[in-house]
């Protein structure tokens, strides 16, 4: 019976730890809608190409959970937003964060000027219109060379990048051993008296 209490916090230790892993990261990762790219001398398709590279790249960070594409039209049609390429001030982008339900707007600007392109990338919080990044990249390269280094570069910049306060998932992962100690000082202490209870109680006595 001992020996079964004993395991008990164990397993219960174990248990805590892997639910607390998956708690952080969920946690940790903020809902991000990347709007369509807006485009200056390119076609719909090329920027369609250039958002998908760069939203590719910025995935591999594991750092947001990024609205699909096709979700995002659903909800803007549903909104009776069929057309925001206007939409370019921050408080802007913050009310389509809302309506769209993330906590944050990716909003990128490419131009194809002369030999080169212009590339203007912005983060935005959507609780408070904050910008949170904003990169400038001029690349005097060819199409096939933004599209396949440049953009999947930037995607991963910005999913490295350091801004605003974010959720804090070390004091989760803390609260959460906290109270795996907890339980485990509970068990470890029922455990010790239930055993000094049996040395006190000796043996039963025989029958008469």
């Amino acid at each position: 019976m001992n020996s079964l209490i004993r395991k008990i916090p164990v397993c219960l230790l174990l248990a805590l730890l892997q639910t607390s892993a998956g708690i952080c990261q969920e946690a940790e990762r903020e809902r991000l809608a990347i709007l369509p790219f807006g485009i200056q001398g390119l076609s719909p398709e090329e920027g369609v190409q250039l958002r998908q590279n760069f939203a590719e790249a910025l995935g591999e960070s594991m750092r947001f959970n990024i609205l699909p594409p096709v979700a995002m039209r659903s909800i803007l049609e549903e909104a009776g937003l069929k057309k925001i390429d206007d939409c370019s001030t921050l408080p802007c982008l913050a009310q389509l964060g809302k309506i769209l339900g993330v906590d944050k707007v990716a909003s990128v600007t490419v131009a194809h000027l002369g030999q080169g392109f212009a590339l203007h990338i912005q983060l935005v919080d959507a609780s408070d219109a904050s910008l949170q990044y904003d990169e400038r990249v001029d690349y005097p390269g060819a199409f096939n060379n933004l599209l396949s280094v440049v953009m999947p570069e930037q995607g991963r910049k910005l999913g490295g990048a350091e801004f605003g306060t974010g959720t804090r998932w070390y004091v989760i992962a803390a609260a959460v051993l906290v109270g795996a100690g907890l339980i485990y000082w509970i068990y470890t202490t029922f455990a010790s008296t239930s055993s000094t209870q049996t040395q006190f109680a000796g043996p039963a006595p025989a029958p008469k």
